[in-house]
């Protein structure tokens, strides 16, 4: 399994423990790569979503499991290719969210970068 960026969604949903599947496929990316990585965007939404239910206990829970994973903080070619994704959708009459062409905009086969 190739090392990637994970969207908030996927990120969410298994931190969560719901869903087996993904709980199945994070298992053994985290078994071949130790680390998971996400965009400080993707950690943006998250906290912004435990802070708004006020899950204070929740969030300190994972803030800890966020530190010690992988933080991909855009940069700014990344905003660049985000605007090219974003403006290309629109364009197709299918407007897309700024977070997501961010997360969509980093370059793929990563090493992380910071």
């Amino acid at each position: 399994m190739d090392k990637c960026v994970l969207d908030t969604d996927i990120l969410s949903e298994y931190l969560k423990g719901h869903d087996s599947v993904v709980i199945g496929r994070a298992a053994q990316y985290a078994h071949e790569h130790r680390v998971f990585s996400f965009t400080s965007v993707t950690v943006d939404e998250i906290v912004y979503g435990l802070q708004v239910k006020s899950a204070t206990a929740q969030l300190q829970k994972i803030s800890a499991w966020l530190r010690q994973n992988d933080e991909i903080a855009p940069l700014a070619e990344d905003y660049v290719a985000a605007a090219s994704i974003r403006a290309t959708a629109a364009r197709q009459g299918a407007p897309l969210e700024l977070t997501d062409c961010l997360i969509a905009g980093l370059p793929s086969g990563l090493p992380a970068r910071s």
